[in-house]
């Protein structure tokens, strides 16, 4: 059995609406892909409202829902893979990790 090693190296909070907001770090998840780290977001929409994610295209039209209090995992190579909107102010935590 292999086992990978997981760091957790950013929390932040995200208000999400109907503006766009790319969900990962850019800054971090550049310098973990120069070092050929996997990474991994986690999002919790801590609102009573669904938060829509996708690609920089993404609207609450076509965009997959992240229901209220719900929570996904998404394993990501490219800083501006998950974008995230609303139609109302949501609040959700995004949690990064990396491979070690």
């Amino acid at each position: 059995m292999v086992t990978e090693s997981i760091n957790k190296i950013i929390s932040k909070a995200l208000v999400v609406g109907q503006e766009r907001v790319v969900a990962a770090s850019q800054e971090v998840l550049t310098k973990q892909r120069r070092a050929g780290r996997r990474h991994t977001l986690e999002l919790h929409n801590l609102s009573e409202h669904i938060v829509y994610f996708g690609g920089e295209d993404v609207t609450v039209e076509n965009g997959m829902p992240l229901l209220p209090d719900e929570r996904r995992v998404f394993y990501v190579s490219d800083p501006n893979a998950v974008y995230l909107v609303a139609e109302d102010e949501c609040d959700v935590r995004m949690a990064e990790f990396c491979s070690v």
